[in-house]
């Protein structure tokens, strides 16, 4: 029997999309906006072009379960 991977996408992910391409990447919990500007100054040179759009999907936590 072959082992399956599983790939999970992160609970906090910024996406960067250019004209022809989008890059996703992990974002921290308590990520702020400089945070996000650092980490686009960080990406290197890919030659895709200044990014046209930028996307943050922050997943809200499960509530918590109150015992009484």
């Amino acid at each position: 029997m072959q082992a399956i991977q599983v790939y999970q996408v992160p609970k906090h992910r910024l996406r960067i999309f250019y004209n022809d391409t989008t890059l996703s990447l992990g974002l921290a919990a308590g990520a702020t906006f400089e945070d996000i500007a650092r980490k686009l100054d960080e990406l290197p040179n890919l030659g895709h072009g200044d990014p046209v759009a930028i996307d943050v999907t922050l997943r809200a936590a499960p509530h918590p379960v109150l015992f009484i």
